[in-house]
């Protein structure tokens, strides 16, 4: 074991969307930082070919890639040949499920993580979902307010830039917007009969980030320029580091995952940013004397409430003469929408708490129309991330097993899902297949389709009832701290990075002030 000769103020794992905004957060705050991150380095040229065409991969295509170790990540929708990179080799990186409950855990090891492959939809949670127990009289309540969140939700949209458009929308609160996106005329067309036919249903421009084809992410870039930050990729954390008579972490413990030497660095601050399941599966292996259940594991709640979106899928025919040339940069620009449908179902009378947005695309470089649901699935207990001891991943570290599964209020959202998408898609002026024997596109998906993971170390006001604290500090070693999708109390019906990263932003500054002190 060879150890770091120098102590850090910060360590942070993972250098995805949390990990980037970390680095810049603490770094610009003045604290000397080491960013490790799991997977390679990027190969610019190689990973981002000039002239790459945006398009999906076939069945042949998906069954090659199976064949060759990506059995679980052949599996997510937006994977194909010019993405197929920046998803992780399902030999080397194994999980386990209960049988019966699949759960598709899709993945990126490499400087960036998921952000190379994330389709930019930010969205606002509201009071609606953070304070649903009080407001609505379902679910629970997070230990912060919109109030609380929405400064870090305005310096995270005007750093990055978001198209959009203030609406007034109460669940899904106006932000810091320079205008719409280029939309088509049939999504024009689907917003302005929406509004005029379902007055309950409202419909707004997708909210999404300004495309960078920068492929370092820019709070890297911004990390990078303050000098502070040293970056160390190929390190597969295994554990943290715990000091057996305070129980706080003096550091980690990780592997090189090209020579598979074990290594250790020191710091006086944690960061875990390696998303939702990992960064849970990192606090469950640092199992010690003074933490016996994991590090955060006193109350019982480690690895509990493991939540993704429900996701429901439906499209159609448009006409060849409406379609228009999709307005993607190029063949890494994600985003497949120009509109976007908060969460109407509230005004409704239904049989499951919360709700879900729809995302459409109409004519865009092809002569369908697609409306994608998310859903909040309720958080339980029963739907957690524990150690399988049996199995190993490629460097020895014992992986998550998992196990989540829908209950009946989860059904019944689908059910509603499958009523109202057609009514709107029809009142929109899409022609509807209302036929339930042909039309076959409307789809179901298992749980880790949305690429929407949260809780398993949930945040909350008492040490009794959450691993973490409201600034995602844990609760049992107050200088370790969660801020990816694993700090989550629920879902709620929003894509969750937004949220995620100005977490970490208030969470950064909370450590830079207490820092300092």
């Amino acid at each position: 074991m060879r150890g770091s000769s120098s102590t850090y103020d910060a360590i942070i794992v993972g250098s995805g969307a949390c990990g980037a905004w970390a680095a810049k957060e603490l770094t610009e705050g003045g604290m000397n930082v080491v960013l490790l991150e799991a997977g390679r380095n990027l190969d610019i040229a190689r990973d981002f070919p000039d002239g790459a065409k945006l398009r999906g991969m076939g069945i042949v295509g998906r069954v090659r890639s199976a064949i060759q170790g990506q059995h679980v990540q052949a599996r997510c929708p937006p994977f194909s040949e010019t993405t197929k990179q920046f998803y992780v080799n399902d030999k080397e990186n194994p999980y386990t499920t209960e049988r019966g409950n699949p759960f598709l855990w899709f993945r990126g090891r490499q400087l960036g993580g998921r952000l190379h492959t994330w389709c930019r939809q930010v969205y606002r949670m509201s009071d609606y979902e953070l304070k649903a127990a009080s407001i609505r009289g379902d679910g629970v309540d997070w230990p912060l307010s919109y109030e609380d969140l929405a400064p870090y939700y305005d310096i995270v949209e005007q750093t990055l830039v978001v198209h959009g458009i203030c609406a007034g929308i109460p669940n899904c609160p106006d932000g810091q917007f320079i205008g719409p996106a280029k939309t088509t005329k049939l999504e024009e067309s689907f917003l302005a009969n929406v509004e005029r036919r379902l007055p309950n249903v409202r419909v707004t421009y997708a909210r999404i980030v300004k495309y960078d084809n920068n492929r370092i992410p820019l709070p890297i870039r911004l990390a990078i320029a303050t000098g502070r930050l040293e970056i160390r990729t190929d390190a597969v954390v295994s554990r943290l580091l715990i000091d057996e008579q305070s129980g706080k972490a003096t550091g980690v413990e990780y592997i090189d995952r090209l020579t598979k030497e074990t290594q250790t660095v020191q710091a006086n601050i944690v960061v875990l940013c390696a998303s939702a399941i990992e960064s849970v599966r990192i606090l469950l292996n640092s199992a010690c004397a003074k933490h016996p259940l994991g590090v955060g594991g006193s109350s019982g709640h480690l690895g509990r409430y493991l939540c993704d979106h429900v996701v429901y899928a439906q499209a159609g025919r448009v006409s060849e003469q409406y379609v228009e040339p999709a307005p993607n940069e190029d063949g890494f620009d994600f985003v497949a929408n120009g509109l976007y449908i908060p969460s109407f179902c509230e005004k409704e009378s239904k049989n499951f708490p919360g709700g879900y947005g729809i995302q459409v695309a109409i004519g865009r470089g092809t002569p369908m129309w697609a409306m994608n649901a998310f859903g909040e699935m309720q958080p339980r207990y029963e739907n957690r991330v524990s150690i399988d001891p049996n199995v190993k991943d490629a460097w020895g570290i014992p992986v998550a097993r998992i196990a989540c599964s829908h209950s009946q209020y989860e059904a019944n959202m689908v059910a509603h899902m499958k009523r109202r998408i057609p009514e709107i898609a029809a009142a929109g002026g899409l022609e509807v297949d209302t036929n339930p024997w042909l039309n076959r596109r409307g789809r179901v998906f298992p749980p880790g389709t949305a690429i929407h993971e949260t809780g398993g170390a949930r945040m909350g006001d008492r040490p009794d009832n959450s691993v973490l604290n409201p600034h995602c500090q844990c609760w049992d070693a107050d200088n370790v701290f969660v801020t990816d999708g694993a700090c989550f109390v629920s879902p709620g019906f929003q894509n969750p990075t937004l949220t995620m990263m100005a977490l970490t932003v208030r969470a950064c500054r909370f450590i830079v002030d207490e820092y300092a002190k």
